[in-house]
């Protein structure tokens, strides 16, 4: 049996994604675990969703629009900004979302936005990751 993979289970329920438009949502329940001492979302939970959930989106993003393109990809880059204060029970909806990726050929980059579901203004975070394509599987253009 294999383990999990890092980060996979904090709770994170997929609500869509949807590879057209390079977007998927996800919904979190924010307990006191997920919150750091300072009262926002723990920067290591915000950077972990977003580098789980926008490597999945940009492979699937990739494969839909440039099927020729290789999907693998490693991180070079991962930027989190914490905006306010959470209290734990507040349910959290995160916008993963991707630019066409015929634009960002070599440097893939996708964006992960933390709002209260209730009130999509409230913002708890932002992230970006910035990816490079890399064969790191022998990819010969197809799955």
């Amino acid at each position: 049996m294999l383990p999990d993979m890092y980060g996979t289970d904090v709770g994170v329920e997929t609500i869509e994604t949807d590879t057209n438009t390079g977007t998927m949502r996800l919904r979190l329940l924010v307990s006191a675990d997920h919150i750091s001492a300072s009262g926002t979302l723990d920067e290591g939970l915000v950077a972990t969703i977003t580098d789980n959930h926008s490597t999945y989106l940009l492979i699937a993003h990739s494969l839909a629009h440039v099927p020729e393109q290789m999907p693998i990809s490693v991180s070079v880059c991962l930027t989190v900004h914490v905006m306010a204060r959470i209290v734990p029970g507040t349910t959290v909806e995160i916008v993963c979302s991707a630019p066409p990726l015929e634009a960002q050929m070599d440097q893939p980059q996708a964006s992960a936005v933390f709002v209260d579901a209730r009130d999509p203004r409230i913002v708890y975070a932002r992230a970006t990751h910035t990816k490079q394509f890399k064969d790191v599987m022998g990819f010969s253009g197809k799955l």
